[in-house]
């Protein structure tokens, strides 16, 4: 999935605006209606209807009439948009950069703060890979699976379904709001995260931290005392996190950062100083 945050030079207030009508549509409908989109946005002068067409044209929203009436959704692009115009409007970021990483359901890039300090963005994306995977691993999918299910069974359809997503987006939203709470709740008691800078919608901001994943480290490049090093605080860890009540269930060489540039070997301190 290719981010191009290029689009944004040209946006202006009234199109973060229209975008942000039909997320908010989106809350309650599969296709939110353009009339609806008109009335959340509640724009001063009107022009909703060229706005529409201009976002379509930036991809940044898809269009369907397949539902008896023009209809309109969030594509991820538009929701990147939306996500990265927030954090910067709250002065977290004010650039990005390079793609540094990408996973099953998530994409990473550098970014940089106003004061020209190296962050990360993680942009979770929910549903990219596997749908049964996403269904399987995520209990608050299940939650809000049962959920509809109860309601399409009678009874308060209304008000639960408001606060229940119904796309990949919204979950993909639940994700990052999740990962933000626990690597907060971790960085507090000493836990080795990344520092929790912020989050908006899928986007995690956070700390650049020194090393590479675990799994780029060839057993050439490192010794047997530092394997076993790695593997000790590896156990340790998860010793301390079963202390707390949590289990790691995905304690991996995918997910576990190492920097191996400290000390390699130790120096003999048996020598005189006449020795030298």
């Amino acid at each position: 999935m290719k981010l191009d945050p290029t689009v944004m030079r040209t946006m202006n207030k009234q199109d973060y605006r229209v975008l942000g009508a039909v997320e908010i549509g989106m809350k309650n409908h599969s296709l939110v209606p353009a009339p609806l989109i008109s009335s959340i946005a509640k724009l001063r002068h009107g022009g909703t209807s060229k706005i529409l067409s201009s976002l379509l044209r930036d991809k940044l929203l898809s269009h369907d009439q397949s539902c008896g009436y023009d209809g309109y959704r969030l594509t991820n692009s538009g929701y990147d948009v939306l996500a990265l115009h927030h954090l910067k409007s709250r002065g977290l970021i004010a650039a990005i950069g390079d793609k540094i990483g990408t996973g099953k359901e998530s994409d990473v890039y550098l970014a940089a703060t106003p004061d020209e300090r190296q962050v990360v963005l993680k942009f979770h994306r929910l549903g990219r890979t596997s749908f049964r995977d996403v269904k399987k691993k995520r209990d608050y999918f299940m939650v809000n699976a049962h959920t509809k299910h109860r309601n399409r069974r009678g009874g308060g359809m209304g008000s639960q379904n408001k606060s229940q997503p119904n796309s990949w987006l919204f979950l993909s939203r639940i994700s990052a709001l999740k990962e933000y709470s626990f690597m907060k709740a971790l960085h507090s008691v000493g836990y080795p995260t990344p520092s929790p800078i912020g989050h908006s919608r899928h986007i995690v901001v956070m700390g650049l931290v020194r090393g590479v994943p675990l799994y780029q480290v060839r057993t050439s490049r490192i010794s047997a005392a530092q394997a076993a090093d790695v593997f000790r605080q590896s156990a340790d860890l998860a010793v301390r996190l079963a202390k707390h009540g949590l289990v790691h269930c995905d304690l991996n060489e995918f997910n576990l950062m190492v920097d191996l540039s400290g000390v390699q070997h130790a120096l003999p301190d048996n020598h005189d100083e006449e020795d030298y």
